[in-house]
């Protein structure tokens, strides 16, 4: 790929491609951008094909043609307070924790400018604005259909505080998840418990997911980042497992990608391989609960840390919501 100020990215379609949907080609040549921001960009005009502006996501290649991308420059939106809902465990001066519901954002993104959790902070805070206009005290995210437990900083020095703890791993961070099958540490392991710590980075092949199918990096700094996480299955049922999770490395979509690399995606998880988990699962209650299901099957249980000013041990848990709960009683059921 060649960068052009004035033209944008200008890439050159080799013959191998041929017969690949344009966007889908460019999302994995064009570094930062996922397939759907490649539909947005033709859909606005700002991709050419041979000097002609291609005409629909679906394009299919022939090999040889020159392929250019412009993307305007992102102009920044201030962040509103806005007068949504806040399920508050734990309030003081320094910091606070959050229960965050399913299906809510934590941080404005793409196609997500409002109506986050960063928008509902900064109107029960007003001026709070450390680590970013766009990120008001967020000290780490949960993905839009993960719910449970979230930390956020009041002042600088608990910002700066709390991070050093995640970022040296002295957060003690457990999810509950449920899998289609019963992952193993091998194909051959039975035991109930095992470690996994692999590298992870973005897939090559689809840029909105993450690999864990690489060995972990000998030092940080590159894309490939170390991912360690703990699993202990709990019971499974009906081709579904329950598992607890214990989260060493905080890495993005880290329990997402660890399962589904073992072949046990979560349930639900469309991303992941997941979609659909009730037409894996035989009739009976575990199928019933599964059905009613619509996001993916991850729940962040519990925190502990010290406060970072006090110096006490704080700890708190997040009850299943009812969706989950549903699921695991099934599963537990005899």
């Amino acid at each position: 790929m060649n960068d052009d100020d004035d033209a944008g990215a200008v890439l050159e379609v080799p013959l191998e491609a041929r017969g690949t949907r344009l966007d889908a080609w460019l999302a994995q040549h064009v570094e930062g951008v996922s397939r759907s921001r490649v539909a947005a960009l033709i859909d606005q005009g700002q991709v050419l094909v041979d000097d002609v502006a291609a005409a629909k996501a679906s394009l299919k290649l022939h090999g040889g043609e020159q392929v250019v991308v412009r993307q305007p420059e992102a102009v920044p939106v201030a962040l509103l307070p806005q007068d949504l809902p806040l399920s508050f465990v734990y309030d003081d001066d320094d910091l606070c924790v959050i229960d965050k519901p399913a299906g809510v954002v934590v941080h404005p993104g793409a196609g997500h400018p409002d109506g986050t959790i960063a928008n509902a902070l900064l109107f029960r805070f007003p001026g709070l604005s450390i680590g970013g206009e766009q990120r008001p005290g967020i000290v780490h995210r949960l993905d839009k259909d993960t719910s449970g437990l979230l930390v956020v900083a009041k002042n600088d020095n608990a910002l700066r505080a709390l991070s050093r703890l995640f970022h040296d791993r002295d957060v003690d961070k457990r999810y509950v998840a449920l899998c289609l099958g019963t992952p193993n540490a091998t194909p051959t392991s039975t035991a109930a418990s095992f470690e996994l710590v692999t590298g992870h980075q973005r897939s090559p092949t689809d840029r909105r997911r993450f690999t864990t199918r690489l060995p972990p990096p000998e030092s940080e700094g590159g894309p490939n980042r170390r991912a360690h996480s703990r699993f202990t299955v709990r019971e499974s049922r009906d081709s579904v497992a329950l598992v607890d999770v214990e989260l060493l490395t905080g890495r993005t979509h880290q329990i997402r990608a660890h399962l589904a690399d073992l072949g046990h995606p979560l349930l639900q998880d469309e991303l992941y391989g997941g979609s659909h988990a009730e037409k894996r699962i035989k009739n009976g209650a575990v199928h019933d609960a599964v059905v009613r299901l619509k996001r993916q099957a991850l729940h962040a249980v519990s925190l502990k840390f010290d406060h970072p000013r006090l110096g006490t041990q704080l700890r708190f848990e997040s009850p299943l919501p009812p969706d989950l709960k549903a699921v695991v009683d099934a599963v537990l059921s005899r």
